[in-house]
């Protein structure tokens, strides 16, 4: 029988508190390890690019902004990018079982507890595909640093950055590596790396065994048979190409409410590609990008000895992206343009779910023009205003202003106060238009896109050795969300709903002596969602709580991590992952690390709680990683 999830008494959450605070924790899972004379210690008062799509200091920004740097990704110990921040200060996510995807139900990290409006990037690309994206299939080896920002960003970046942006920055020349990984429950992995000069690669394939009784719903998951590969030429100081393939396999298995009798195999095949060709100088980028998905999916009812259901979706997004800075009298000014074309495939699910009579348009073109002046006022004061115009061709014609104005007062060179408030706009998917994922979800052509504003006011201040952040936020935005109609016969449909947050956000970094540091965030928020009813009701959870500590030197590093979440919608209990991490190296060429992740061996929910149904996370699991460099 499915077990039932054993919450822990007050005496031993109290402990597990206390254990944490003590040790100050936050993640974890599968990589190669990091050492003081290969990595150093990174300055806290970082440059970021992302926020305004110019390269400045964290704190000379208006935005709230995490940077995640190659160090500390490899410091989680993991082996995906969405297992490396899921437990970012600030960041909510859900999964199905550990950091596994289920069909169309992908790993997701959210911004400030909205359910969508999230925009991945891979070198400021934008990356996302009918408003998914699969973190779970990019690996870590191939990437540089991230950057997260909270807040809205469509005046930069368009339609689904309506919550936040998460900026994948790559690698620019690749460590020639081989690391291979063993851990418990099957869990495998082997990444290579190389590097021939101009042309880089990277290699990673992992897979583990089935995983049963880890939901409410009786499905056995049988995830993790990942392929991915990233190559990149470098022509010249300003031209690059490259290009990244994920080749994901999963299924799972469907068993009677006594998880002994075997009713349904469900079998998924995704196929994603992601084509980069760009320029850059100091003044000028551009960027043109190709992106495929091809997501199959076959069903077969062992009951009744045949195939139910046979899906096959493909995406693709072919676009242009230009930038022009210019730097004058009258301040830094930004213009730029985005051009970009969608198409949208699927064989049989549209025949299920549309009207008759209703027209399908299987393409959407996309154009947009932007601009943002930043300007310096005098006595530490900079504006920044900037503006953006869409015209969306799809099934009607959209059309969106969304403009942006933030204020940052410098308090001295390392200190700074900011205002920003700023509109988004986002885009109804094809599948919510037209339908998708099954005869259960209705098509909807008369849906809006998402708009509303965001108000935010921050404060940062930095030094050589720390970096203490603070933002206080309001968001009002309308969205979109999946409904049931609460009968087994009538599908889920999608409507616009009213959204509201306010929260608070503080993170804390300290670099303490040559080889300790450790991070700590606290996060007060309040998501609500309007019902169809008209009755307001909670979204996700209102706190969150990170802390972490690490150690480095020459031979030896370790990273303990972990992440509170209480007070959490439908009255789900809270989550507690911690991780462990250790790692030595021998010389120059050989290293080995040991992992332990979730090391309470708790079965906390990780699935969004809006569902009705209820995902565990795994149990206790250890791997350990052994590294060649040549």
């Amino acid at each position: 029988m499915f077990y039932v999830h054993e919450r822990m008494n007050i005496y031993e959450k109290n402990t597990v508190i206390s254990l944490t605070a003590t040790l100050l924790a936050a993640n974890i899972s599968f990589a190669v390890p990091a050492f003081a004379d290969d990595l150093q210690t990174y300055n806290l008062d970082t440059m970021v690019v992302t926020a305004q799509r110019e390269s400045k200091r964290d704190v000379d920004t208006p935005a709230s902004v995490i940077t995640v740097s190659q160090k500390q990704l490899v410091e989680t110990g993991a082996s995906n990018l969405f297992d490396a921040l899921r437990l970012q200060s600030g960041v909510t996510t859900y999964s199905y079982g550990g950091s596994q995807s289920l069909g169309g139900m992908n790993a997701k990290i959210l911004m400030r507890g909205a359910n969508k409006g999230t925009v991945v990037m891979i070198d400021g690309v934008p990356a996302n595909i009918n408003e998914t994206y699969y973190l779970d299939s990019i690996p870590v080896e191939s990437i540089a640093r991230v950057e997260i920002v909270k807040g809205a960003a469509s005046t930069l970046y368009g339609s689904e950055a309506s919550t936040g942006v998460i900026n994948i920055i790559t690698k620019k020349k690749m460590p020639n590596t081989l690391s291979l990984t063993k851990g418990e429950y099957g869990r495998e992995k082997a990444a290579l790396t190389l590097n021939a000069n101009k042309l880089n690669f990277a290699v990673a394939l992992e897979q583990s065994d089935p995983m049963k009784g880890y939901s409410s719903n009786y499905k056995q998951i049988n995830d993790l048979n990942k392929k991915s590969f990233t190559a990149s030429y470098k022509f010249d100081d300003n031209w690059s190409f490259s290009h990244q393939h994920n080749d994901s396999k999963y299924s799972y298995d469907q068993y009677d409410k006594t998880w002994s009798k075997l009713t349904e195999d469900a079998n998924y095949h995704y196929i994603d590609d992601f084509s980069r060709l760009q320029y850059k100088d100091d003044s000028v980028s551009a960027n043109l990008f190709y992106n495929r998905s091809n997501r199959r999916n076959q069903t077969y009812n062992v009951t009744g000895s045949k195939w139910t259901k046979s899906d096959h979706l493909r995406f693709d997004t072919i676009g242009l992206d230009l930038q022009k800075q210019i730097t004058g009298k009258f301040g830094d000014v930004i213009v730029g343009t985005t051009v970009s074309r969608d198409s949208y495939k699927n064989d049989i699910t549209v025949a299920k779910n549309i009207k008759p009579g209703t027209k399908i348009n299987e393409f959407r073109t996309n154009y947009a023009v932007f601009a943002q002046l930043s300007k310096d006022l005098g006595a530490g004061y900079t504006a920044t205003v900037g503006a953006r115009e869409t015209v969306v061709e799809a099934n009607k014609r959209y059309n969106a202003f969304t403009p942006q104005f933030a204020l940052l007062k410098k308090l001295d060179n390392n200190s700074s106060l900011y205002a920003n408030a700023a509109k988004s706009f986002k885009m109804p998917t094809f599948t919510q238009i037209y339908g998708g994922g099954g005869a259960n979800f209705a098509a909807n052509p008369l849906l809006e896109p998402e708009e509303g504003w965001t108000y935010e006011f921050g404060y940062k201040k930095t030094s050589n050795t720390s970096m203490f952040k603070a933002a206080l936020y309001y968001m009002d935005l309308d969205t979109i969300e999946y409904e049931g109609k609460g009968t087994s016969s009538n599908p889920y449909v999608t409507r616009n709903m009213s959204f509201k947050n306010k929260g608070l956000e503080m993170t804390y970094e300290k670099d303490f002596g040559s080889k300790y540091s450790y991070s700590l965030g606290a996060n007060f928020c309040n998501p609500m969602g309007k019902n169809k009813k008209g009755v307001w009701e909670r979204k996700f959870a209102r706190e969150q709580y990170n802390a972490g500590i690490k150690y480095h030197d020459a031979k030896f590093n370790a990273a303990l991590t972990g992440m509170f979440t209480t007070d959490r919608a439908s009255g789900w209990g809270d989550l507690l992952p911690v991780n462990f991490i250790a790692g030595y190296k021998f010389d120059k060429s050989s290293s080995v690390e040991l992992g332990v992740e979730n090391i309470f061996d708790r079965d906390d929910i990780v699935s969004n709680p809006g569902s009705a149904t209820k995902y565990y996370c795994l149990p206790r699991m250890v791997h350990v990683t052994y590294t060649y460099t040549f």
